[in-house]
């Protein structure tokens, strides 16, 4: 049992399968001889056919497994190959058959969850025998012994046919016919609308800025000088570094400009050769210094231009170390070289443009677009007589967005034919669909596409499930990368940074925290995964579903009907089914979402509207893959189905304009769930099994009582509880039922009159030192706790904080006991602590580091109580800075403030106590720790001792405090350890005695003390004096 448990993730890894079945085979073959007898020859025969059965299903998952990698590894090379058709169209069924493993291997993930939540019950034998029959039986129905076979044979076979073709060692990136080589010399005779743009480069190149002429000792570039132009694929980046090269005046600047295309192969080696052979200067050599100083010498008469074309993300390798090592030798060349980079990836510019502001090149604007697409389509002269052409043409400029080299893709296909019927379909066609040559404008985007990671392609595809202009929250599109298993929960975060940075995600225009994809690479991710993912836009596209789809949305803005939608479930591999239809009826939707959860066994992500559903079916629990539910719509539930207790990978309940007035009874079985988000009332579960608990609206107290008693609480580690307005904590927070739980955490809980997790809890002696792990404990703002019949604190516990806590806190602060690791302890804003009892904490507290008491209005004493005062107490032996403020019925701190009680202490502070009377200040000196002393707002101290300072002292602060009338710093000697001396408005402060110490005080800060009497000697080395 105990090697199960630690298993961390069940089938994400190889030696997770094979501990699994370690564990469960004994224990099937055990609930098997329990069912069928033991003794007859038949029925052993029978159970060692089945361990044979369940030893052949290992060794063939194991199979499975150990194919996958290569499996992946194959579908992204099969993927840079694309663009030819015979890997094009092996690459869907690569990924059905691999999305087939998957499937099966989840599957499994599923019933090892299950069976891991039955064992963690401490059920009986009887119920954990039924359990493991029941995944017997399961695996049995299902045909798994001959369906991994099928699944193995089917991935063997498409890894031979990728073989025949050579496809399984294919390069992972693109060749020159996807990407031709570049020059600097254009084949556009005129660029259009980028005379702005282009002026304003040639300026940041220096060309206007200063003068041709210059002496033969002209500085060298101290530093190299680089401008990146960024922007998107198509963009037209290439050819304004092309019209800069030809600008007139930009040859007259420089001395010698080189243009080399750098493409996706950034190797140092080889760009200084190029650039050497573009200087005709010898390069046989292969020696990587040799060349370096040849370089170094050919450019240092010369002011360079160096123009670096298509620059790609391997730039960025080793931190950019490579890049550091190409730019040695060009440092070389004369102040006021220049190299001119283009790329599509912001964080390339970012890299190279040493200090330099990066250039975003964007789409062209509208009137110059039409001109440029005018050109495209009709050809040099730009004319046509046809006003019904304009007009589609004109529409069909809202989809290219600004893309010269959309234009240029589009205007092509235009240009074929002249007719409105050819230009009304290519208008109506999705940009995606259109027939594209090798160097248009989706293919040259799907570049971009191809250089992320495998799960960053995954994540960004997902995405074309959504029609253009759809605008997405972060956290929701994190969540369903999630859901599909892309991305981890702790890595969602940085994965959908990563491709805003990437310009996949543009921030929305009208709202800053919702994204949009740009509309070109929406058709990019349309045409990546265009066997995959479909949207149902018309009932007509319903029989246009590619048989291998995986995701399937529906926006027809109601031209859908129910029985329609039925058809739905003849995808039996559907991951993900987001549908954005309303329906008036809910008697018509109801059985809709019936045969969904029925009929789609596969389903991870599934996103509906209500359509005034009030209660989900009890098929919900079929859906045994489902990870991600969303429900639009603004109901009233009583409950969900019970059967949802059986959605053991359930991440996440979207639900945030319903209500749920309580939860299923075995709502806890669903142990993977990470978030609810509903109407007033949400749970969050991060990756470190950090759970918050929170209420947004007013709900009746019976409500929140209903909800909290059945939510998930496995594996906890710690528990944040906001705003519940229960009378009473949910019966599982206890230690048993949480014994991994190190932080406990409530705010603003104002009706709640107990915590039950301190209360007694009876168990086995041998549990009870292994009961409590509690480490950090936090109650703010629940004033109603009534702690009268408090017990102890767990002993465990090294951080407390307490705010306006409840009532009877006397006795609560009278139990603080064996907290032998507590380090630190906060109290405030307590309406009801009176008195401190000196005696139980000081001998229950070796370890404290910290204690702050603060506006706690009540507190009287900190002292020993009268019964006590006869026996020795302890000190805090630890305790290394005392806090005190606000505690305005305070009358004396002359027990506590004592070298005894606080031999280590470094930092007090005594603030704004309106009624203390006494402090030790003559006792002060013989803090031999003490470095810090602040004593500020005490107006009724009186006390006719000298206030003496330890000569450990190096910062002390003495703020209205009328009662103090002389300091004694003799203590700190002539070489003393103060570096800060404050006092202010100290109406009755008389002397400082020795003074000439004072003198070598790095700041000293004197204001209204109109007494003191060395005011006359002070002056001379007071930074600021002033006794008005």
């Amino acid at each position: 049992m105990e090697t199960f448990k630690a298993v961390a993730g069940v089938f994400a890894d190889i030696n997770a399968c094979r501990d699994f079945f370690g564990w469960v085979t004994p224990c099937i073959l055990a609930a098997r001889h329990q069912l069928l007898g033991e003794g007859h020859s038949v029925v052993q025969h029978r159970i060692l056919a089945e361990r044979e059965q369940i030893r052949h299903l290992e060794n063939n998952i194991w199979k499975l497994q150990t194919s996958m990698p290569k499996m992946l590894d194959l579908i992204e090379r099969v993927e840079w190959q694309s663009h030819k058709k015979p890997a094009a169209e092996l690459l869907p069924h690569i990924k059905d058959a691999v999305y087939d493993a998957e499937d099966f291997l989840d599957e499994f993930k599923y019933y090892a969850l299950r069976l891991k939540l039955e064992e963690s019950k401490n059920s009986s034998e009887e119920h954990m025998h039924a359990a493991f029959l029941e995944f017997f039986k399961s695996i049995n129905d299902c045909d798994h012994f001959n369906k991994v076979k099928e699944i193995q044979g089917n991935l063997d076979h498409i890894h031979y046919q990728s073989k025949d073709l050579r496809l399984h060692k294919a390069p992972l990136r693109f060749d020159k016919s996807i990407r031709p080589e570049t020059s600097a010399f254009t084949e556009v005779p005129q660029i259009f609308g980028r005379e702005k743009e282009l002026k304003h480069l040639v300026q940041k190149l220096g060309v206007h800025t200063s003068k041709r002429g210059r002496t033969d000792d002209e500085a060298r570039a101290t530093e190299l000088r680089v401008l990146p132009i960024f922007g998107m694929g198509g963009v037209g980046k290439t050819t304004i570094a092309q019209q800069i090269c030809d600008d007139a005046k930009v040859k007259e600047h420089f001395d010698c400009i080189i243009w080399t295309c750098v493409s996706d192969d950034f190797d140092a080696k080889r760009l200084i050769k190029e650039i050497l052979e573009q200087m005709e200067q010898d390069t046989t050599s292969d020696n990587l210094n040799n060349l370096v100083r040849k370089l170094a010498c050919s450019v240092e008469s010369k002011k360079l231009l160096l123009v670096l074309d298509d620059m790609w993300g391997d730039t960025l390798r080793n931190g950019g170390a490579e890049w550091d090592k190409f730019c040695i030798p060009l440092r070389n060349a004369l102040q006021g070289s220049m190299i001119l980079v283009t790329t599509r990836f912001y964080e390339v510019a970012n890299l190279v443009c040493a200090g330099m502001k990066s250039y975003e090149l964007e789409g062209l604007q509208d009137v110059v677009f039409w001109e440029f697409f005018k050109s495209c389509a009709f050809g040099s002269n730009r004319t046509c007589n046809d006003l019904e052409l304009e007009r589609i043409g004109k529409d069909m400029l809202q989809k290219l967005k600004g893309s010269p080299l959309a234009a240029k893709t589009v205007g092509r296909l235009l240009q074929r034919d002249l007719s409105r019927a050819h230009w009304e379909s290519i208008l109506t066609s999705e940009l995606w669909m259109l027939e594209q040559d090798v160097t248009d404008i989706l293919p040259a985007l799907r570049l971009s596409y191809m250089y992320l990671p495998p799960l960053l392609k995954r994540c960004f595809s997902i995405c074309a499930l959504y029609p253009k202009d759809h605008k997405f929250d972060k956290e929701f599109l994190v969540d369903i990368w999630i859901a599909q298993g892309y991305v981890e929960l702790q890595d969602a975060s940085l994965a959908f940074d990563e491709l805003v940075k990437g310009s996949f995600f543009q921030i929305s225009a009208k709202s800053n925290y919702q994204y949009v994809i740009h509309d070109l690479m929406h058709d990019t991710a349309q045409l990546v995964s265009k066997d995959e993912c479909f949207i149902i836009k018309h009932a007509s596209d319903l029989d246009k579903i590619p048989s291998t789809v995986r995701h399937l949305s529906v926006f027809t803005n109601e031209n859908v009907g129910c029985s329609e939608l039925k058809r739905l479930c003849n995808k039996k591999k559907l991951w993900s089914l987001v549908c954005n239809e309303s329906y008036n009826s809910a008697k018509d939707f109801s059985p809709v979402i019936d045969c969904w959860f029925k009929g789609l066994p596969r389903v991870r992500v599934l996103s509906f509207r209500l359509s005034r559903v009030r209660q989900l079916p009890e098929s919900m629990g079929n859906s045994k893959h489902l990870r991600y539910l969303c429900l639009l719509g603004s109901p009233t539930f009583r409950t969900l189905p019970s059967s949802v207790c059986h959605l053991h990978l359930l991440k996440t309940i979207e639900a945030k304009d319903c209500v749920f007035q309580t939860f299923p009874e075995c709502f806890s079985d669903a142990i993977s769930l990470q978030k609810i988000k509903s109407k007033g009332f949400s749970y969050d579960k991060d990756h470190c099994n950090a759970l918050r608990i929170q209420w947004t609206s007013d709900q009746s107290v019976q409500m929140m009582e209903n909800q909290i008693e059945r939510l998930p609480h496995w594996n906890l580690q710690q528990l944040r509880i906001v705003r519940y307005g229960g009378e009473s904590c949910p019966s599982w927070l206890c230690p048993n039922l949480l014994p991994r739980l190190r932080s406990l955490r409530f705010d603003e809980c104002m009706n709640i009159q107990c915590i039950s997790f301190f209360e007694p809890y009876i168990c086995d002696s041998d549990q009870a030192d292994n009961l409590h792990h509690l480490e950090v404990l936090e109650i703010l703002k629940c004033d109603n706790i009534n702690w009268q019949s408090f017990v102890a604190l767990p002993t465990s516990l090294r951080t407390i904080e307490l705010c306006d806590f409840g009532y009877s806190t006397d006795h609560f602060v009278s139990c603080f006991r064996d907290l032998i690791v507590l380090t630190e302890l906060e109290i405030r804003s307590s309406k009801c602590l009176s008195s401190i009892p000196l005696q139980v904490w000081s001998s229950n507290f070796p370890s404290l580091e910290k204690l702050h008491i603060v506006r706690c209005e009540s507190l009287i004493s900190v002292g020993v109580s009268e019964a006590c005062s006869s026996n020795r107490v302890g000190a805090f032996t630890s305790l290394v800075v005392l806090y005190i403020f606000g505690c305005t019925k305070l009358l004396s701190l002359d027990e506590f403030l004592t070298p005894d009680y606080l031999p280590a202490v470094k930092d007090i502070w005594v603030a704004c106590c309106d009624e203390l009377t006494s402090l030790p200040v003559d006792r002060l000196h013989s803090f031999t720790c003490l470095q810090m002393l602040v004593i500020k707002d005490c107006p009724k101290l009186n006390t006719q001792m000298v206030l003496t300072l330890p000569s450990s002292l190096k910062n002390f602060e003495l703020e209205s405090c009328p009662g103090i009338e002389y300091i004694d710093n003799r203590q700190l000697g002539s070489t003393p350890a103060l570096e800060k001396l404050k006092l202010t408005h100290c109406s009755t402060l008389r002397s400082i005695s020795g003074s000439i110490a004072v003198a070598q005080v790095e700041s000293v800060y004197i204001l209204d003390c109109p007494e003191l009497t060395e005011a006359e000697y002070l002056t001379a080395f007071t930074r600021w004096y002033d006794s008005n």
